[in-house]
């Protein structure tokens, strides 16, 4: 199984793709399983195989994830890259997983990596082996290469038909820098036991398993970020309303100082009213005694 964690999902990446990518990272089709062969024939794994058996885990951050980091959606809109139409298509696939930063501390601010983590099958109580790649390639074509019809290939006598990767080649348009730690299998070859460092060992920068996304997950995508920065600016709009008007209503029942002989004058004429009903008060209740 590979996972797969990268700031930026390509355009062509699609069944085809994937099959290809899992091929040339070591992935056979016999029997469904991982082998710990790294460099199996090319093309054993195909678009039709990665469909129903999906050997790749694409690690991207959901919109909610990143609409709720603590600066916001800002940052990210400048480090991630995704389209809708990709999502669309890979979408079927279930193959999208959510990418929780890890330590824990990292949470909530934006990641930029570009990871990759190929584990084989070892078999039973066996340490896990493969390798981890750190470096600049996005998952995509352009970083990685397309696999194409090789034009210079030769027919060679004694060429067996079913190798058919001299017939292929790569076209590769971006360059890019990674480095590739591997953890080969461990030899027991009587000697004493050395401690080495083994592919569960290594931290990745996001959370391993990766929560898979759930029906109602959406990858922040470049439209999903759009609609969310339009969302923010109509609330943002209306609160702006809601303040300017509450403003207007408080300018309304703004408190006018008056001279201080005309607020004086005011002052003695509303007790000799007060004085006038609390007289009329007393003066009822004696009438009403009396006539009682």
């Amino acid at each position: 199984m590979s996972h797969i964690g990268a700031s930026s999902i390509g355009s062509s990446v699609n069944s085809k793709f994937l099959a290809a990518f899992s091929s040339a990272v070591g992935k056979k089709s016999l029997q469904h399983f991982d082998s710990e062969e790294s460099d199996p024939e090319w093309g054993c794994w195909n678009a039709r195989e990665e469909q129903k058996n999906p050997s790749v885990r694409i690690i991207f951050p959901t919109i909610e994830r990143v609409k709720n980091a603590y600066n916001g959606i800002l940052p990210s809109r400048y480090i991630l890259c995704f389209t809708e139409k990709s999502w669309q298509r890979l979408k079927t696939l279930n193959i999208l997983h959510d990418a929780i930063p890890h330590p824990h501390e990292r949470v909530g601010h934006p990641m930029h990596v570009k990871v990759v983590r190929r584990c084989f099958w070892s078999g039973r109580d066996a340490p896990s082996v493969g390798w981890v790649y750190c470096g600049s390639h996005n998952f995509s074509a352009a970083a990685w290469g397309r696999q194409i019809l090789n034009p210079f290939r030769l027919k060679a006598d004694g060429l067996k038909k079913e190798d058919s990767s001299v017939n292929y080649g790569l076209h590769i348009c971006n360059y890019e820098l990674g480095i590739i730690f591997t953890f080969p299998p461990t030899e027991n070859n009587g000697c004493p036991k050395v401690k080495s460092t083994k592919l569960d060992d290594i931290i990745l920068p996001f959370v391993v398993p990766a929560p898979k996304y759930r029906s109602s997950d959406r990858p922040a995508t470049k439209q999903a970020m759009r609609e969310v920065m339009v969302e923010l600016a109509e609330r943002e709009r209306e609160k702006r309303t809601e303040e300017e008007m509450m403003e207007e209503l408080d300018d309304g029942e703004e408190y006018v100082e008056l001279p201080e002989e005309l607020e004086t004058t005011n002052f003695v004429e509303q007790e000799k009213e007060e004085e006038k009903e609390y007289a009329d008060i007393l003066w009822s209740q004696v009438d009403s005694s009396q006539s009682s």
